[in-house]
């Protein structure tokens, strides 16, 4: 039996070996996909016990590589244990930066986290392909520090109802201390080599904290556990019993045409409404911001003329709803930036004003949130 079990080692370990690109790229697209698909919300208590479990799994693999790299790590029936322990790590990488891909998405802004967001898309991506560099004892370190702060980011807000930047810096004083005590370990058991500036691993993750630190005051980093689910610009808006009754005028036409007043055909007196439903935790209560703004065609620069607040609750899947409004409109290019009273950026809803009704191939819609 024992040979018979050594020998379906020896065959799996050589086919992989064989299709190592193959396999690497088919088990990144599946694990996306499969991600996506079951992944629900970032407050999900399932999915997050999921993944805290990943990160222990990812802490303890770094643990017994360690003692594998230094000879401690020995098993009759495993002739390299480094080789599956690598395998392990690239499983446990994959899975983590894959669920923040997805869940980060959700709260990004575009034209501001994008890069943030990118590089999680990245991570992903080169740990399919770099399975050998895994080894490295800095890298290790450095994936570790990363996706526990990452991770982190959004699950203390989650457990506390607390979204602040002192929730943000605890979340990193966490990783710090979980990522110093495995250096700890790998120092004890000779895997870090010292040098004139001392050693790389601690330059290492002392660049990322202070990256991290920088990223947030910044507003480089999603807003998590924050985000937009729906969001636009209204002629009228209406409470009818659970619901709100969102009116605007178009001219699109067809299953492609947006569910927002891209352009606002106003008239003196009239109101302009922005919606908004944003979701969060259920035991989050957040103030939210609408700021209105209008290019300014002369300076070429947007211009704040009102900045409105309201106080949201989560726990709604479909998000919290909310609308603010102003009738004091001119023509041009306008748009509504939705942050958090800290000055997150949630989203940016862009439109032109067009002032007077247009009556020709008008077409007028309601819809319900």
């Amino acid at each position: 039996m024992p040979s018979l079990i050594a020998g379906w080692i020896a065959t799996i370990r050589s086919f992989y070996e064989d299709h190592e690109r193959a396999l690497g790229l088919t088990f990144f697209v599946a694990g996306m996909a499969w991600d996506a698909l079951t992944l629900r919300t970032i407050d999900n208590v399932v999915d997050n016990v999921i993944l805290l479990g990943y990160l222990a799994g990812l802490t303890s693999v770094i643990i017994l590589d360690i003692r594998a790299q230094t000879g401690r790590l020995k098993s009759k029936r495993i002739e390299d244990p480094s080789s599956w322990l690598r395998a392990a790590l690239q499983f446990l990488l994959g899975a983590l930066l894959s669920a923040f891909v997805i869940f980060y998405s959700r709260s990004i802004t575009w034209s501001t986290h994008l890069a943030f967001w990118l590089i999680l898309v990245l991570g992903a991506i080169l740990n399919e392909f770099l399975t050998r560099r895994l080894s490295s004892f800095p890298a290790q370190l450095a994936l570790l520090f990363l996706c526990s702060s990452t991770m982190l980011a959004w699950l203390l807000p989650v457990m506390t109802g607390e979204m602040s930047a002192r929730m943000f810096r605890v979340a990193l004083g966490i990783s710090f201390a979980l990522t110093a005590f495995v250096f700890w370990i790998g120092k004890r058991a000779g895997r870090v080599r010292p040098s004139r500036l001392g050693p790389v691993e601690a330059w290492i993750v002392g660049l990322l904290f202070a990256t991290l630190e920088v990223g947030y005051r910044q507003n480089w980093i999603p807003p998590v556990p924050l985000s937009v689910q729906q969001g636009g610009m209204y002629n009228e808006v209406n409470w009818e019993g659970e619901e709100f009754e969102l009116t605007w005028a178009t001219r699109h036409r067809g299953w492609l045409a947006p569910d927002y007043a891209r352009t606002v055909y106003w008239s003196e007196g009239e109101r302009v409404y922005c919606f908004t439903a944003v979701f969060a935790p259920t035991r989050l209560s957040k103030q939210v911001v609408h700021e209105w703004q209008r290019y300014d065609e002369t300076s070429g620069e947007w211009m704040t003329t009102d900045r409105i607040e309201y106080r949201m609750n989560g726990g709604r899947e479909d998000g919290y709803r909310g609308t603010t409004y102003k009738r004091n409109m001119s023509e041009g290019r306008w748009r509504v930036l939705v942050k958090t009273e800290e000055g997150k950026m949630l989203t940016r809803i862009p439109f032109d004003v067009v002032e007077g009704p247009s009556e020709e191939m008008m077409w007028v819609r309601t819809i319900r949130r």
